[in-house]
C-alpha cells in the first residue's frame, strides 16, 4: 500500500494487475462466490470491487506504509506495523478517526477473548446425493462446502472476515478483506476504472475521509473479532501507539 495525505484525506494507492498483489478485482455472481476479473483483458464493470487482503504488520522495512517505530516481537520474528496501522496513525493526525473512537478500539482489543471466529467456526460439508453429473455415473458423490463468512457493508466499502486454510500450517485461519467499490476508485491518472481495461502495472486510488473513515474502525474491529492471535497482535500495536 502506498499513500499520501491531501486535504485532510488519505489517498491510498493499490496495485490491481500484478500477480503477487494482495489486491484483486472481483465480480459478484448471483448465488455464487464472487469471481476474480482479469482486468487487463476484461473491462471493469460498475458492480465490481477491489478485494484487498489488508495487513497490519510486515517483516519488511521496504513496505511503503511501514512504521519503523511500531516493532512487534512475534514468535515468527520481528515485524513492523504497516497498512492498517498506518491508516490508524494518519487518520488520528488529521481527525478522521476521533479520539473517542480510538479509545473504543483500544478497549475492544484489550478485552479478553477466549475464542474468535477462527477458533469457533468450521467449514461444513454437505452431501448432494441426488446430484447427477458427469462424475456421478462413475461413483463420485458431489459435496458442497459451507464456508462461514462475515461481511459488514457500507456505502463505499465492505469489510469481510473469511475462513480459509492456513498457508503454512495445519488448520483454518480467519482472514480480513476490505472491499472497495470500483465506482469510488480511480486510476493514478484520475481516470475512472469502470468501462475499460486496466493498464499494465496500473494502481487504483481510493480516498479515505470523514465520510467513509469508518472503514478503519470496522477493519480493526474485524481483526479483533477474527481470532485470539489477531487480537493479541492488536493489543501490542495499540500499546505502542
Amino acid at each position: 500500500m502506498e499513500y499520501r495525505i491531501e486535504d485532510r484525506k488519505i489517498r491510498v494507492s493499490l496495485p490491481i494487475t500484478t500477480s503477487k498483489s494482495k489486491v484483486r478485482v472481483k465480480r459478484p455472481v448471483s448465488g455464487h462466490e464472487p469471481e476474480p476479473v482479469a482486468c487487463r483483458s476484461i473491462p471493469v464493470r460498475g458492480g465490481d470491487y477491489l478485494e484487498w487482503q489488508i495487513s497490519y504488520d510486515t517483516p519488511s522495512l521496504n513496505e511503503p506504509s511501514v512504521l519503523k517505530k511500531v516493532v512487534l516481537n512475534k514468535p515468527q520474528g520481528v515485524r513492523y506495523g504497516c497498512e492498517l496501522v498506518r491508516l490508524i496513525v494518519e487518520s488520528r493526525k488529521i481527525g478522521i478517526l476521533s479520539r473517542e473512537s480510538f479509545f473504543e478500539l483500544k478497549a475492544l482489543v484489550n478485552a479478553p477473548l477466549d475464542a474468535g471466529i477462527e477458533e469457533l467456526e468450521r467449514v461444513q460439508r454437505e452431501e448432494d446425493s441426488a446430484a447427477s453429473t458427469i462424475a456421478t455415473e462413475y461413483g463420485f458423490v458431489r459435496h458442497y462446502l459451507r464456508v462461514p463468512n462475515y461481511i459488514k457493508n457500507a456505502d463505499a466499502y465492505s469489510v469481510e472476515i473469511k475462513i480459509g486454510p492456513k498457508q503454512k500450517a495445519v488448520g483454518n485461519q480467519a482472514m480480513v478483506y476490505v472491499h472497495l467499490h470500483v465506482s469510488h476508485c480511480r486510476g493514478e491518472n484520475g481516470r475512472p476504472l469502470i468501462g475499460r481495461y486496466a493498464e499494465k502495472n496500473e494502481k487504483a486510488e481510493y480516498l479515505i475521509g470523514a465520510d467513509n473513515g469508518t472503514l478503519i474502525y470496522d477493519t480493526v474491529t474485524a481483526f479483533a473479532l477474527a481470532s485470539v492471535d489477531h487480537r493479541n497482535d492488536l493489543k501490542m500495536i495499540f500499546e505502542l501507539l
